[in-house]
């Protein structure tokens, strides 16, 4: 018994030194785990579009130039579509990690900002990490395919901006405030839903103070023509907008600077500083014009005036609300849409409530007051809406609803007017008999023609005469007989000798008158007295009365 519990302690008390060596190396794998696995953090992929000079160990990911992180694994996405980067971060980035965290391949860039990323040429490409705000974790990210224009630390504010028409904005053009650089363009889209483009900016601390609720958009290019009532009017922007179009912003004149943003809004960018004056009225009254005239010359963003004084604003021409089968409605009048907006009336009218002039207006209509168009130049045909008073309209269409919207009721316009009476007097121009007055003056001018003709030869002969050597001594013998005729009038002055023997044969004949008389007498009573001796009646005797 005892030789047996001897051998048996001995068995269990020994550890056999075959055990050793497999020990050791288990040590030393842990070790060599520790060591690796100390100081390492979470691992995030990151998808990008190409993973052009990455490389699997050797790129560095960096934040501020700081190494916090290593790719360890390059390959291709599931479908194919983009480049998977895996990433080990260093010990203690997990912060670094949330949805705001922007990651993006820093490499050589030629753009508008200038060159960036020369570095790269002798080290290689490498990630930059711009950490997020957010409290959140994530690891799957997607690499901006552009750098960020302003770093996530820059205090001020991110806004976003639409424009439905063709403008020319680039990511890192820059956003000014009467000429000062106070921001710059991050991000450029198109929305093929929308057809809009939206652009986000960013505004820094502390302009973007300057934003309010009323605060216009639009866009400052390097040269800006203009025709206006003085003329041609001529506006160079700054350097860079003659480089690039860019953003400005503020409160129309005119127009009160309104509450700061409480909240996020978007806004819209206006080709020009007088389409955001004229368009950036956010409130108003649609409603719906109905006229029976041509609309070629108005166009969307034309001016709706009241004797001379903005309104209002067209905003579609036509207005395109696409009825139903079902609707019997024939096209004989083309809509528009308008919009009165009484903030124009600050200043010009006691109230601007959209609530008051909702009720108001009908109350117009009744009175006369009416829309139609008119020409604000007649070399471009560029049309607006007029709105007055006419006392002798009648009421018809007030009340009257189309497509949804109230409608203001229209008149024809005095150029419409003006038109119907040239159509008329050319109707009546065309019934008056123009040929036959066209003969009657052809055959006129021919007349006229041959005694043009006629003329003409007289007129030769005449020349002919005149060119003759006697008509040149013409002048010399009318003188000669001038100065004759002087001296035989000189010979009948008082006391001459000729004025003395013309008196006295003057007084003969009179004397010789006087005698002759009395036979001229008789010769009147007998003409044959002179052959005949004259019978000479006796005197009357004076006797009394029987």
């Amino acid at each position: 018994m005892t030789d047996s519990s001897t051998s048996k302690a001995r068995k269990f008390t020994g550890i056999s030194p075959v055990w050793i060596v497999p020990l050791l190396a288990l040590a030393v794998a842990l070790w060599m785990v520790w060591q690796d696995t100390r100081g390492t953090g979470p691992t995030i992929t990151v998808a990008v579009g190409d993973a052009e000079g990455i490389e699997a160990g050797k790129t560095q990911v960096k934040v501020r130039n700081v190494d916090v992180g290593q790719v360890t694994e390059v390959r291709l996405s599931e479908g194919f579509s983009s480049a998977v980067i895996e990433v080990a971060m260093n010990e203690g980035t997990e912060r670094m990690l949330n949805p705001d965290t922007r990651i993006w391949v820093v490499k050589p860039r030629i753009g508008r900002q200038g060159i960036s990323g020369l570095g790269t040429l002798l080290s290689g490409a490498y990630i930059r990490l711009q950490p997020g705000e957010s409290k959140e974790q994530q690891s799957h990210f997607k690499a901006l395919e552009q750098p960020p224009v302003t770093s996530q630390e820059t205090p001020g504010r991110r806004l976003n901006l639409t424009s439905e028409g063709q403008t020319s904005v680039t990511v890192g053009d820059s956003v000014q405030y009467q000429g000062f650089t106070v921001g710059q363009v991050e991000q450029s889209e198109f929305l093929v839903d929308e057809r809009q483009t939206r652009y986000q900016i960013f505004v820094k601390a502390p302009y973007d103070e300057l934003i309010t609720e009323n605060t216009r958009f639009w866009l400052q290019r390097g040269v800006s023509i203009q025709w206006n009532s003085q003329g041609l009017d001529l506006a160079l922007g700054s350097i860079e907008s003659l480089l690039g179009a860019s953003v400005t912003f503020g409160v129309p004149e005119g127009q009160p600077r309104g509450d700061k943003l409480a909240s996020e809004q978007e806004f819209e960018v206006f080709e020009s500083l007088e389409e955001a004056k004229q368009q950036g009225y956010i409130h108003g009254i649609d409603y719906v014009v109905l006229l029976d005239e041509s609309v070629a010359g108005l166009e969307k963003g034309a001016p709706v005036q009241f004797k001379g004084v903005r309104v209002g604003t067209v905003r579609e021409v036509p207005l395109r609300w696409f009825p139903d089968n079902g609707d019997e409605a024939p096209l004989k009048r083309i809509p528009i849409l308008i919009r009165f907006e009484p903030e124009r009336l600050r200043g010009l009218v006691a109230d601007t409530d959209i609530e008051s002039w909702e009720k108001r207006l009908p109350e117009l209509f009744k009175q006369g007051l009416r829309a139609n168009i008119r020409a604000s130049n007649l070399l471009t045909n560029t049309l607006f809406v007029d709105v007055r008073f006419y006392p002798n309209a009648d009421e018809e269409g007030v009340d009257d609803k189309f497509a949804g919207y109230p409608v203001m009721p229209a008149m024809a316009s005095d150029f419409t007017r003006l038109e119907e009476k040239l159509t008329a007097l050319m109707d009546k121009f065309n019934q008056l008999p123009l040929e036959q007055g066209l003969n009657d003056f052809s055959a006129a001018m021919s007349s006229v023609d041959s005694t043009a003709k006629k003329l003409d030869s007289v007129s030769e002969s005449l020349a002919a005469i005149v060119e003759q050597p006697q008509m040149k001594q013409l002048p010399q013998l009318l003188q000669q007989n001038l100065i004759q005729l002087k001296e035989l009038t000189g010979s009948f002055n008082e006391g001459s000798p000729t004025r003395q023997q013309l008196n006295q044969t003057l007084t003969e004949i009179e004397q010789l008158s006087r005698e002759l008389k009395p036979v001229i007498e008789l010769l009147q009573e007998q003409p044959n007295s002179l052959i005949f001796s004259p019978s000479i009646e006796p005197d009357p005797e004076p006797k009394a009365y029987e």
